[in-house]
């Protein structure tokens, strides 16, 4: 076979050393002739030149996030100039390796910091829903097909990568590839053939075709080593308020239109830590902390906004809905407007920081 010009296809001239690397392992998985990658679009793609990249600094910094969203809209762009094969591929500098539970919340993340800093509103022919069987991620009007690679996939080596990666396909790259086309069938059976040689594990139950009743394309974005479906919703909300594109929308690194109670088990760290993470990566917004004494009761009682406590010492056990749930130092409270709540600070009293959100 004739050796491929990678730098006449793909220029690096102003990529960083550790993005140099984790593109060169990139190319390696994409090429390799005596274990073929079992996506074949993306191969082929690779070798015509039709994809595109992006080197990003951090997972969670704002100055990254946007980075991202600027990266992928210029991108989607330009990419039907680049023909059916083309995708959009952004590597995450390498960092200490996390589980795949904790990537699996970051990739959510950083889709939901996309959405909040689309500057286009949702496709009207999109459901917002996730649960949807026409649901697809989308950004700047554009559905997209997302897959999330990590460096601890092991069993599942299709989505395994040296560096936490997002890929990026166009919705229209589908377009005449489905389950009743002869080149959909095609598709379908080089990629399960591949798979069995790839992957020590059988291929995912929620993989299917966009448009089926049952399919849900959320499922198939991030898919954990074994065949286990967990997640039972879809943690994405998408807001179709039109306030969302006002520039002085407050924004968080974490969903923060919820409307379930729920704990977060163990999250811990430290004040500084917590405060960190609870406070706005956009607009102005702020913490309390706040100390009860030993049991120290609160009847209960309703807030206007959504709110989130993190305990840094001590427990405590909140009254909901005719429960009471204890929690612990490390804990974090997911506490949803108009919630009718009562609290009672254990017998070491409680700590706790409380981030009143916009």
């Amino acid at each position: 076979m004739q050796q491929l010009d990678l730098e006449a296809l793909y220029s690096l001239k102003n990529v960083p050393p550790w993005g140099r690397q984790v593109f060169s392992s990139f190319s390696n998985d994409m090429l390799s002739e005596t274990r073929p990658f079992p996506c074949v679009f993306g191969v082929e793609g690779f070798k015509q030149g039709s994809l595109r990249f992006a080197f990003i600094e951090s997972p969670t910094s704002e100055n990254a996030m946007e980075d991202l969203a600027d990266a992928l809209k210029l991108y989607l762009e330009e990419a039907r100039e680049l023909g059916k094969n083309t995708s959009f591929v952004a590597f995450f500098k390498p960092e200490e390796k996390k589980t795949l539970e904790q990537y699996e919340k970051q990739f959510w993340n950083i889709l939901q910091h996309l959405h909040q800093l689309d500057e286009k509103d949702w496709p009207e022919k999109i459901p917002a829903d996730p649960d949807h069987y026409l649901w697809e991620f989308s950004f700047h009007n554009e559905p997209i097909f997302v897959v999330c690679n990590t460096p601890v996939h092991e069993k599942r080596a299709s989505r395994k990568a040296t560096t936490f990666m997002i890929t990026f396909q166009p919705r229209w790259v589908f377009d005449g590839i489905n389950g009743e086309t002869q080149i959909g069938k095609l598709f379908q059976k080089t990629v399960r053939d591949r798979l069995e040689v790839y992957d020590s594990v059988p291929a995912h139950p929620s993989l299917n075709w966009y448009g089926k009743t049952e399919t849900r394309e959320w499922r198939q974005y991030f898919l954990m080593d074994d065949n286990n479906m967990e997640t039972s919703k879809c943690p994405f909300h998408a807001s179709l308020e039109k306030e969302k594109n006002n520039t002085s929308r407050v924004t968080y690194a974490f969903p923060s239109d919820f409307k379930e109670f729920r704990v977060e088990r163990g999250v811990g760290g430290s004040l500084e830590k917590v405060t960190s993470e609870l406070l706005p990566l956009k607009g102005t917004g702020y913490v309390e902390v706040q100390k009860d004494e030993p049991f120290k009761a609160h009847p209960t009682h309703t807030h206007p906004t959504n709110e989130v406590l993190h305990i840094l010492k001590g427990s405590i056990s909140m009254e909901v809905g005719g429960d009471l749930i204890s929690c612990q130092e490390g804990d974090r409270i997911y506490l949803p407007k108009e919630t009718v709540h009562g609290s009672l600070a254990g017998i070491d009293g409680c700590l706790y920081v409380i981030a009143v959100l916009k």
